[in-house]
């Protein structure tokens, strides 16, 4: 690689190095020269180089957008005006290069300054062989000028985005108020077909990165359509309702929508348009090719691409067909990975199958976490259930994830307003963008040169000229009116109102999974054996459990939870040690299973006897969340091991049973006591030290079934003091063991602090059976009563 010291002319082309940084002893006042740079040389201190190139081959006019950057390393200012600037392709045709915005045309000695300039190219203009093209005015020349050298335009485009899958538009050629220096970067992202409504649609996102020293928004004058392979027109519009500005050099993802023919539309072109004087012009092209395929089970992809997500990643991790008499049940399961070094608002996700030409059935959801936010590296599943038509084949369904949005476009996130996507940010590496870079503008200069040269063998003229730089906000449109809705059609332009109308969605897709490999089976609730409450469980062999140690299910009740929109389940288990000997207690796994043969877990209680003495029994429990519209009247108990096949669960055995009914008079089942209150009465006291305080008096009953080994570990009774707008004014728990144990007779249960405001008649007391489990407290209501 040449030396500076080896230029003897400053009208050559010269890579830019460190050795040649220190062979030409610069000025300490210098501006910085980057290794590996080519630059062209106006003097030996003196030289501008390419920055942030961006070239979009499509549409009726492609456009490049480049920035020349002026480094002045000398004593005295140098005049922009000198120069002119061209754009030249590898046959020579010559193309003029308009300067982007005015500004100061002097760079003083020891500074750097950008100027950004755009060029319209021939349409299938390739990016090999494009230069950009410096020269001085020179009077001696034919032409007025003398050539300075030339700037490769492939070594500054960024990487990681094609010339084929973007596209600029100028933004004045859709809203006229937009200025001259203003441009809208496309690239296109994932593509999507879905089926909504009995109709099929492509989704397709892009990624749109806005110029300029402004803020700008997606104008309403530019419209959007579909091309087909034979020359048809699809209409499409923007789905979602977010016209939020974007900031100088911002990436934010946008998705268009449209109603796919009948016809068979083979490849496909995203157009973008504006209408001149009743006729169309095409501002940009995006070559999609044919309609986007579904991923495979166990595939994986960001949430959002090009810097506008947050570092989650979306996996398809697999899925089970289960085949019942009224139809299959698909299950699918759906990871949501953090993968940045954040905590990150959880996404709301929702699923819908597809299968054949236009059917679609929405799915249920249950999540591995009801956490609102996703710690680094953490992952949360869905799970995603639905029943489909008899006769649907599993392996050609397919599983639709969408992401809901807020009313600003971004991912909502569940249980808060948080975005899961975060802020856009600005447009990274990976993102074609126009890139203008900070000039340093002073007023009260002003510059003007005209550029010229020939268009593919003609000739063209155009002029750049710098001059006082100016003020003001962009006065491009905003898009309005936007909905999530989508409009359908074909053989038409879409409207200029630039939004998509029709049936409501729940959001915009992010992966589209075929099920293909699905596991599939039968419903394991139908085959479960049926089985006597107390009974002994006839599980299968396993390492986990002693042959000598029985297992029976005893209590398994449901409840309601109304604030929480699910029902807690309550199983007891008795293990009895028929042995001679100490035996180990298992922890086993469980599961509930209900009609349609999905599993709820079960969570054993919080702590639990490790051992049990051999002529004995001890009872352990487990709760279970499951559907606020469970029944209980089918369902499934399931013991497994979870630990002899992990990560798989081992299954010893799936028992079919219903659910206990809680009496609403007599007595209380609190497996292995039965509780009955006799009678009962509600006082009112106050004292300076308690304030207003009520105090229930119960005649109870309590008897033993069974002799089974009660310790500090057993479940509580819990009385709640209710008033008549159903708030809690209190509560009190009591035992079954210990010094204040329950036994046969009088209890008092005192509830202290209560507000005066609170002290009313018509309270209620509810009884509640609590249980300790590692999420919490387990509660089943048991009885209801007004004192």
């Amino acid at each position: 690689m040449k030396s500076l010291k080896m230029l003897t002319k400053p009208s050559r082309t010269a890579w830019l190095g460190a050795l040649a940084i220190s062979a030409v002893c610069l000025s300490a006042s210098a501006p910085a020269v980057y290794a590996g740079k080519p630059g062209v040389f106006v003097a030996n201190d003196t030289y501008f180089t390419l920055e942030n190139a961006s070239l979009a081959a499509g549409g009726d006019s492609p456009l490049m957008q480049f920035s020349l950057k002026l480094h002045n390393g000398g004593n005295g200012a140098v005049d922009f005006n000198g120069y002119g600037v061209r754009v030249v392709d590898a046959a020579g045709n010559r193309y003029p290069a308009r300067l982007g915005s005015k500004q100061s045309a002097r760079v003083q000695p020891g500074k750097e300054q950008t100027f950004d300039f755009y060029s319209q190219l021939a349409p299938g203009i390739k990016a090999e062989g494009l230069k950009v093209d410096l020269y001085a005015w020179d009077g001696s020349g034919a032409d007025q000028t003398r050539d300075i050298g030339a700037l490769p335009v492939t070594d500054s485009l960024p990487g990681g985005v094609s010339t084929a899958s973007q596209t600029i538009v100028r933004l004045k050629d859709a809203d006229p108020a937009a200025k001259e220096d203003v441009f809208l970067t496309f690239v296109q992202g994932d593509g999507f077909r879905v089926v909504e409504n009995g109709k099929p649609y492509l989704y397709m996102n892009l990624y749109v990165t806005g110029s300029g020293k402004t803020e700008v928004t997606l104008p309403s004058g530019l419209q959007y359509r579909l091309l087909t392979s034979d020359g048809r027109t699809l209409a499409a519009a923007l789905s979602g309702s977010d016209n939020s500005s974007l900031l100088p050099n911002e990436t934010v993802q946008r998705t268009v929508k449209a109603e796919l023919s009948e016809q068979s539309v083979g490849p496909l072109t995203l157009q973008l348009v504006t209408s001149d004087a009743g006729e169309d012009k095409v501002l940009g092209s995006l070559p999609l090719g044919e309609l986007p395929p579904a991923v495979k089970l166990g595939s994986e992809k960001p949430l959002a691409r090009y810097g506008t997500g947050s570092g989650l990643t979306v996996v398809a991790e697999k899925a089970t067909a289960i085949r019942q008499e009224d139809g299959v049940l698909m299950q699918s399961t759906v990871t949501v990975r953090n993968d940045s070094d954040r905590m990150i608002a959880v996404p709301a996700l929702t699923g819908a199958y597809q299968f054949g030409k236009d059917g679609s059935a929405a799915a249920s959801e249950a999540r591995s976490s009801r956490d609102a936010y996703l710690a680094p590296k953490a992952a949360v599943s869905f799970s995603y259930t639905a029943l489909l038509p008899s006769g649907v084949e599993p392996n050609a369904a397919q599983l639709v994830v969408r992401v809901k949005e807020d009313a600003g476009g971004t991912s909502a996130g569940s249980g808060t307003t948080a975005s899961a996507s975060g802020g856009n940010t600005s447009a990274s590496a990976n993102t074609a963008n126009s890139g203008a870079a900070g000039s340093a503008a002073s007023t009260g200069t002003s510059a003007s040169g005209t550029t010229s040269g020939s268009s593919a063998g003609g000739s063209a003229s155009g002029s750049s000229s710098a001059g006082g730089s100016t003020g003001g906000t962009n006065a491009a449109s905003g898009t309005s009116g936007q909905t999530k809705t989508g409009t359908s059609g074909s053989g038409a332009t879409s409207s200029s109102s630039g939004t998509a109308s029709g049936s409501k969605t729940d959001g915009r897709p992010v992966m589209v999974v075929g099920l293909q490999g699905a596991a599939q089976q039968y419903n394991p609730t139908m085959a479960a054996k049926s089985y006597e409450y107390g009974t002994p469980l006839p599980l299968a062999a396993s390492s986990l459990i002693d042959s000598k140690l029985d297992m029976s299910l005893v209590e398994l009740h449901l409840h309601e939870n109304t604030d929480y929109g699910y029902k807690t389940a309550i199983a007891k288990v008795k293990y009895t040690n028929r042995g001679s000997s100490v035996l180990t207690l298992p922890d086993i796994g469980t599961e509930l299973l209900n009609s349609q043969g999905l599993a709820f877990p079960g969570v054993r209680q919080t702590t639990a006897a490790a051992t049990i003495m051999p002529g004995t029994s001890y009872v352990v429990a487990y709760s279970f969340m499951v559907p606020a519209d469970e029944k209980g009247d089918n369902i499934a108990f399931r013991v497994t091991d979870p630990k002899a096949i992990a990560p798989a669960k081992l299954d010893l055995g799936t028992f079919r049973v219903a659910a206990q009914r809680e009496e609403e008079y007599g007595k209380i089942s609190f497996y292995p006591f039965d509780v009955n209150i006799d009678a009962n009465n509600l006082a009112t006291t106050y004292s300076t030290s308690t304030g207003y305080s009520y105090h229930l008096n119960l005649s109870l009953t309590i008897e033993q079934r069974e002799p089974v080994i009660i310790d500090q570990n057993f479940s509580k009774m819990e009385f709640e003091l209710v008033d008549g707008l159903g708030r809690v004014l209190g509560s009190q728990s009591a035992g079954f063991t210990g010094t204040q144990k329950l036994i046969t007779g009088t209890q008092r249960i005192s509830f202290t602090n209560v507000k005066t405001e609170q002290i009313e008649s018509g309270v209620t007391i509810r009884v509640y059976e609590t249980i300790d489990t590692p999420n919490g407290p387990a509660k089943r209501m048991v009885r209801e009563f007004q004192p």
